[in-house]
C-alpha cells in the first residue's frame, strides 16, 4: 500500500517551500523597514550601532535572496 499523503505532499513541497521563503522575506523587509523608521523618528536614537545592526542584517537578507534566485525569479531551464 502506497502512502498518499507524502506522494502528494512531495507534489506540493517546492511550492510549500517558495511560499515560505516569499513570506519570510516580504515580513523581515516590512520589519526592518519599520525598525529603521522607529529609531530615526520616534526614538530619535543617534547611536550608530542600532544603524550599522540595522544595515548588517539587512544585507545578510540581500544575501540570502541572491543565493535563492528561485524567490521571486523564474529559473531558466
Amino acid at each position: 500500500m502506497k502512502n498518499t499523503f507524502n506522494d502528494n505532499f512531495k507534489q506540493f513541497e517546492p511550492r510549500v517551500i517558495l511560499l515560505v521563503k516569499r513570506i519570510y522575506i516580504l515580513s523581515f523587509n516590512i520589519y526592518a523597514w519599520y525598525w529603521l523608521y522607529r529609531e530615526i523618528f520616534v526614538r530619535n536614537s543617534t547611536d550608530f550601532e542600532s544603524y550599522l545592526l540595522w544595515f548588517f542584517t539587512t544585507a545578510g537578507m540581500y544575501y540570502f535572496v541572491l543565493d535563492n534566485n528561485d524567490v521571486f525569479f523564474k529559473k531558466k531551464k
